[in-house]
């Protein structure tokens, strides 16, 4: 049996991650928008999303594996095809999307 540190945020809950974390590096909050959907290029946006937050990720064992069972947390049943992707920071989605389709892909998020 896989044991999860990580947890699903409460809806509203405001968190001091800065508190939490304090002296565990390797330990962080993910922030996953769901429930989108893109526009077409060249004016990429992620429209029509929600927003929810899993708290004490351990970045030493978070893979795609842990994606997939995030997204049925937040009731996605694992019968649709999923994309995940990363933004990079001060990018635009045209050039700033990344994929998340494999571990390696995941080392490089992080």
């Amino acid at each position: 049996m896989l044991l999860k540190m990580w947890g699903l945020r409460n809806v509203g809950e405001n968190v001091n991650v800065q508190e939490i974390y304090d002296g565990y590096p390797n330990i962080f909050s993910n922030k996953l928008h769901h429930r989108g959907s893109f526009t077409k290029f060249p004016n990429i946006r992620y429209i029509n999303w929600q927003v929810r937050y899993f708290d004490v990720v351990d970045i030493d064992e978070f893979y795609v594996h842990e994606l997939d069972l995030m997204m049925r947390e937040l009731g996605y049943d694992g019968t649709e095809i999923m994309y995940y992707h990363f933004h990079l920071p001060n990018k635009g989605f045209n050039f700033g999307l990344r994929e998340l389709g494999n571990d390696d892909d995941v080392r490089n998020l992080l």
